[in-house]
C-alpha cells in the first residue's frame, strides 16, 4: 500500500491537526489532500514527477506529501531557509517540475521565477481559521510577489483522481549527511514508511490513542520526523499539533493545553526545555513516552528528564532510540518492555542489527566495530546511483558501537568522527559523555586539531546558567577526564563557548567547532 492508502484506511477521522491554535479536522485534512492531488493533475503534473517541498512543518507540508504518494509522484522535501542558490542546484539535481514554498519566509519571489519550476504559494492564512485575513494582508504587504505563480488554494481542486501508484515506489527524497559524511539524497519507498510505521507500532502499543496528540516538534524534512513523528501517529490514531519552529515556550503551552501523551523530539529541544525551566511542570504528567533520537544523547540528561517526569507524576520516561535517514529515522529503541540504561535499545521488531570489522565480518557481544543495520524501512539508495546497502540487505551506518549479550545497542560514535592518536583509536562521543558528568557542564563537544602534524583534541563546553563554577574549568574537565579515559582520550584543552553552534538539523556542528579549533 502506499502512505496515502494506509493512512486514509488507519487515520482516526474525527481526530484533528493542530496548527497556530486552529483545529482541523483529520477528515478535512485526507479531504484537502485528494482536493491537492487534482490540483497536480491539472497543473500537468504526471506520475514520477519531483514535487519540491520547501516548507516548514505545516498542513500543506502534509497534504502535499500524501497527495504526491497517491499519484506516484515523488516529494523531494527540503529546508525550508536552504539558501536559494543552494535550492536551484537542488532542483537541477532532482529534475523538480514544481515547487510549494511559504510566503512568509520568501520575501522576494523574482529569483524564484527563473528556477524553470511551477510555483505554488503556500501561506500560514490558509490554515488560520478566523485570523486568515489579517496573516494574508500582512504577507501581501511585507513580500515581494511575481505573476504566474499558483496559491495553494488555487490547487484545492474538486473531481476524482484515482490512486496512482504502490508501495514500492519511491515517495520522497530526503537530504543526508550519508554514511561517510558525505551529502546524499536518499530515496525512500511507501513501502519503506509503512514498514517502519508497522514496527514501531509493534514495539510501542500505547493503551489510549484516540483523544490523545502527538507533538510534532521535528521538521519533516527529517526522517526521523516524518516517519516517527507524524506519519507513524497518525497510523496509531492520533491527533497531530505541528509546530513549525521549535519555540520552548509554545511547546509548553501545547503540552499544557492539549492530552499530548506522544513527543518525539531530539537532545537539543529537551536541553532548551531544561535550561528555561519549563520541564519541571504538573502537567507534564500526562506524557507517556518521549522518543529521542537524532543525536548523541547523554544519559545524565535522560536521568535528569526521568526524574522530572516522575517528580510531577508521570509514568513516562525518555526512550533513546538510534536509526538513520537510510532506515527512515529509526531501527532501534528502548520501550518499557525492554530497557537498558545507556543503551539505544533492541531492534524493532522486523528489525535487527549486526556489529561488523573492516573487512564485514561480524564481531562477537561487546566489542566494538561498525553498526550495520536491517530493516523494512531501508532505503532504495542513493538519488546519485551509490548505496549503502550490503548485498544482503544491511545498511552499513558509518557509526561505532557494540551490542552486548541481551542485545541492546551502544552507540561509541560516528565512524568518520573517529581519531587516531598514536596509533590508538579515539572516539569523540566516548569523552563528551565523560564530560557531561561534571554538573556545571550543559553542553559539550570535543574535536580533533593539529598542531605540527599532530592531532590533539579540544574540548568546547557550554556552561550550566545556575550551577556553581570551579576556579579553572579547563583543569577540572582535564583531570576528570584524566581519571575516567585512557590518556589517548584526555583533552589537550577546553575552551567555554556562551552556545555550541548547531546545524540546520538541530545537530552540533562539529565541523564548524573544529575549524576554529583549528584557528585558535
Amino acid at each position: 500500500m502506499t502512505c496515502y492508502q494506509l493512512l486514509c484506511e488507519r487515520a482516526n477521522k474525527n481526530g484533528d491537526i493542530v496548527f497556530f491554535n486552529r483545529k482541523t479536522k483529520i477528515a478535512d485534512f485526507l479531504r484537502d489532500i485528494d482536493l491537492f492531488a487534482n490540483g497536480l493533475v491539472a497543473i500537468g503534473l504526471q506520475k514520477g514527477d519531483v514535487v519540491t517541498i520547501y516548507l516548514p512543518t505545516c498542513p500543506q507540508s502534509l497534504v502535499a506529501f500524501y497527495a504526491c504518494s497517491k499519484l506516484g509522484m515523488v516529494a523531494n522535501i527540503v529546508h525550508p531557509v536552504t539558501p536559494l542558490d543552494q535550492l536551484e542546484q537542488n532542483l537541477k539535481t532532482t529534475n523538480s517540475k514544481a515547487l510549494l514554498f511559504y510566503d512568509a519566509l520568501v520575501k522576494d519571489e523574482r529569483k524564484l521565477g527563473n528556477f524553470g519550476q511551477l510555483l505554488i504559494r503556500c501561506s500560514i492564512a490558509d490554515y488560520v481559521g478566523l485570523r486568515k485575513p489579517i496573516f494574508a494582508l500582512y504577507s501581501a504587504l511585507t513580500t515581494r510577489r511575481i505573476f504566474g505563480v499558483i496559491t495553494y488554494q488555487q490547487m484545492l481542486i474538486s473531481g476524482t483522481t484515482p490512486t496512482q501508484s504502490d508501495g514500492s515506489a519511491v515517495v520522497c527524497y530526503m537530504h543526508s549527511g550519508g554514511t561517510t559524511g558525505n551529502a546524499k539524497i536518499v530515496t525512500l519507498t511507501n513501502d519503506a514508511l509503512n514498514g517502519t510505521a508497522d514496527s514501531i507500532e509493534k514495539m510501542y502499543h500505547p493503551a489510549k490513542t484516540i483523544g490523545c496528540y502527538s507533538l510534532v516538534t521535528l521538521p519533516v524534512f527529517h526522517a526521523y520526523g516524518l516517519c516517527a513523528g507524524v506519519h507513524t501517529p497518525l497510523l496509531l490514531g492520533y491527533s497531530a499539533i505541528l509546530v513549525p519552529r521549535f519555540d520552548c515556550k509554545i511547546v509548553n503551552t501545547y503540552i499544557k493545553k492539549h492530552n499530548v501523551t506522544l513527543w518525539a523530539v531530539v537532545p537539543a529541544m529537551l536541553k532548551k526545555m531544561q535550561r528555561q525551566k519549563l520541564l519541571d511542570k504538573p502537567h507534564l504528567k500526562k506524557l507517556d513516552v518521549i522518543w529521542c533520537g537524532g543525536d548523541f544523547l547523554e544519559e545524565s540528561l535522560v536521568d535528569e528528564v526521568d526524574n522530572i517526569l516522575a517528580k510531577n507524576g508521570s509514568t513516562g520516561k525518555v526512550m533513546r532510540g538510534y536509526g538513520l535517514t537510510e532506515t527512515c529515522g529509526v531501527c532501534v529503541v528502548n520501550n518499557y518492555d525492554f530497557y537498558q540504561k545507556g543503551s539505544c535499545g533492541r531492534p524493532m521488531p522486523g528489525c535487527s542489527v549486526k556489529i561488523v570489522d573492516e573487512s564485514g565480518a561480524e564481531l562477537p557481544a561487546s566489542t566494538k566495530g561498525e553498526i550495520v543495520l536491517y530493516s523494512p524501512g531501508a532505503t532504495a539508495g542513493y538519488l546519485d546511483g551509490t548505496t549503502c546497502v550490503l548485498a544482503d540487505g544491511g545498511v552499513k551506518t558509518g557509526d561505532v558501537g557494540y551490542l552486548d549479550e541481551e542485545g541492546y545497542l551502544y552507540l561509541v560514535d560516528r565512524k568518520k568522527r573517529s581519531v587516531k592518536i598514536s596509533a590508538v583509536n579515539v572516539f569523540p562521543a566516548e569523552v563528551e559523555g565523560c564530560i557531561a558528568e561534571l554538573d556545571f557542564v550543559a553542553d559539550c563537544c570535543v574535536v580533533p586539531y593539529k598542531v605540527n602534524g599532530k592531532i590533539f583534541l579540544k574540548a568546547f563546553v557550554t556552561l550550566q546558567e545556575d550551577a556553581t563554577l570551579p576556579k579553572n574549568v579547563e583543569k577540572v574537565v582535564i583531570e576528570h577526564c584524566k581519571a575516567k579515559l585512557m590518556r589517548y582520550s584526555v583533552p589537550s584543552s577546553v575552551a567555554v563557548l556562551d552556545k555550541l553552534p548547531l546545524t540546520k538539523m538541530a545537530k552540533v556542528d562539529y565541523l564548524a567547532l573544529q575549524k576554529l579549533a583549528e584557528e585558535q
